[in-house]
């Protein structure tokens, strides 16, 4: 491609609100154009990239048997009501049609894929089967910013795994596992992998593969001393057990006018952190929950939303707070509660003796509090966030906390959607039994913006090979006919002999063409000047490396070969 035949050039501007490398570097080298708040149109050069990316996900994923087919976009409301879904995802575009249907625009499909599955699966002998498709979803977010890593349309691959058991669906898993593993080492990502929360999926075992970038909204534990990573939201960690007093003492309130803040009041009471309390109430659909956690650590939300299994989470208002304990936010406990409101403590509170809790009292706290001395003792569960510096679970070492992008995630759903919508099977038994199921995703315009996030420099891009939008930057410097006969005559043997090749035939300044080719990013850079032909040589630069080197034009076909061969 001559570069001025190419649609949508390199700028020098991006606008005030583009922050992020990546969103800044694809506007810049013409790969992107904002159409409006996470919404981007791919110019040529972002096209080659994504669907480089979608092919090689392809291959790898029919490389293990895997089946590819298209889905709807819009789906009838009805599928999604079925699963229970319809009121719970808060990303979902609903709509009504002229004909008075209500529908949805996909941001996933688990639903069309069950619907198809049991139309189509009868028995045993349908199973397993793994069914992919690559295609376009919307989410309509509140907030889209950050480029690509964060849209509201987003093309993306998502496969859906159907097994007759749980060892089956521990094998399909596995499967499309190692397919990602071989996509992504392709496509030229270090990637972390994590165990992470399954959300609205639903389902219980969840991975997500990561990139680990400073720019990335996930926030990743990783142990220093193990393989032993998590998403925060999923995280578990050692707490330290303090030691407790051997004899319960008689429970006292104590006033502490203003004072609830853990440090200023175990300052105040002359007590440890760790041995005041936090009782935080919820409003988890159209119950309140009170929760229980040692003062020195914080409620995760999402492992709390998780054991409630409520559609929405959210801290009770002050109105539902003093209605319920009397007292202003900042001073409820757990003792004398409504027997409405459902009392759950953290694991970290099940051996504790004699700790301070809010007396349902403004200004008042209770000292020497029991379990079931004072107040039932409670449902103890984790719901403590895990944190950086916390102790391993799997070893001695300390956990440490990382930014990351998600680039894929896959979930076992087991059997939460198929029974739900009637997807079952007959067996060898001749019962009818629910599939279990399998869930496996990658965003891949997200994984354009991952890959410039992990692979830039000050320059610009620098694409790995297999997904760069060309193979070779053809760049012409001078403007002696005999130059631009010699880059024309170049150009036509290299797309002759079937490489893809970007020729930029601009006429610019040479410091405007180089720069313009590092921040485009394609891997090999090939200058014809007159320096060069009076060598007979070809100026061969890497993009990845600083200095250039002379190649003569005998040796150019070669050398060539060698590089690309690095493709496959």
């Amino acid at each position: 491609m001559r570069y001025t035949e190419s649609f949508g050039k390199t700028q020098k501007e991006v606008p005030k609100d583009v922050t992020i490398a990546s969103h800044q570097l694809l506007i810049r080298g013409g790969f992107i154009h904002q159409l409006a708040a996470g919404l981007y149109n791919f110019l040529p050069l972002g096209f080659r990239v994504l669907m480089k990316i979608d092919q090689i996900i392809k291959e790898e994923l029919s490389r293990s048997g895997v089946q590819h087919l298209l889905m709807p976009l819009v789906h009838p409301a009805s599928l999604w009501k079925e699963s229970g879904r319809y009121d719970k995802v808060d990303v979902l575009l609903k709509f009504r049609s002229k004909h008075g249907t209500d529908c949805v625009l996909a941001p996933t499909h688990e639903e069309t894929i069950t619907d198809l599955a049991r139309k189509y699966i009868k028995t045993y002998k349908d199973l397993p089967v793994i069914l992919n498709q690559n295609q376009w979803k919307y989410r309509d977010e509140v907030r889209a910013t950050g480029g690509l890593l964060r849209t509201r349309e987003f093309l993306m691959q998502d496969a859906y795994s159907f097994d007759r058991d749980k060892k089956g669906l521990d094998q399909s898993f596995r499967k499309v596992s190692e397919a990602y593993h071989r996509i992504f080492q392709r496509i030229g990502l270090d990637i972390t992998v994590v165990k992470a929360d399954s959300g609205t999926m639903g389902g219980s075992d969840s991975e997500e593969f990561m990139v680990v970038a400073d720019v990335g909204e996930d926030k990743i534990l990783s142990c220093n001393s193990c393989p032993y990573r998590a998403n925060q939201e999923k995280a578990v960690s050692r707490f330290e057990a303090y030691a407790q007093d051997k004899k319960m003492k008689p429970m006292k309130k104590v006033k502490g006018e203003g004072i609830i803040g853990v440090e200023e009041l175990a300052k105040f009471l002359d007590l440890k952190v760790h041995q005041t309390t936090k009782t935080i109430l919820f409003q988890a659909d159209k119950n309140v929950v009170a929760v229980m956690i040692r003062g020195d650590c914080d409620i995760s939300e999402v492992k709390l939303k998780n054991f409630l299994g409520c559609m929405e989470l959210n801290l009770a208002s002050h109105e539902t707070v003093k209605k319920l304990t009397g007292a202003e936010v900042g001073y409820a406990g757990p003792v004398n509660l409504p027997d409405s409101v459902r009392v759950v403590a953290d694991l970290t509170c099940k051996s504790r003796v004699n700790f301070e809790a809010g007396a349902n009292e403004t200004h008042f706290h209770n000292i020497n509090v029991n379990f079931e001395i004072d107040f039932p003792t409670p449902e103890f569960v984790d719901v403590r966030e895990a944190k950086e510096g916390d102790g391993c679970v799997e070893c001695d070492g300390v956990l440490k906390m990382l930014s990351a992008i998600e680039a894929g995630h896959v979930f076992k759903l087991g059997r939460v959607y198929s029974e739900k919508m009637g997807a079952n099977f007959i067996d060898e038994d001749g019962k009818s039994k629910p599939m279990e199921m399998g869930c496996y995703g990658i965003g891949i315009s997200r994984l354009v913006a991952a890959v410039v996030e992990a692979l830039h420099d000050d320059g610009g891009i620098v694409w790995p090979i297999r997904i760069a939008p060309y193979q070779i930057h053809l760049v012409s410097v001078g403007n002696e006919d005999g130059v631009s006969a010699e880059a024309d005559k170049l150009y036509k043997g290299l797309t002759d002999a079937g490489h893809e090749v970007l020729f930029y035939d601009r006429k610019e300044s040479p410091g405007v063409k180089f720069k313009d080719a590092d921040l485009i990013g394609i891997p090999l850079r090939l200058v014809v000047s007159k320096r060069t032909m009076e060598k007979d040589c070809v100026e061969w630069k890497l993009r990845n490396e600083k200095n250039a080197e002379m190649v003569s034009t005998a040796d150019l076909t070669s050398k060539i070969k060698k590089f690309l061969s690095q493709e496959n």
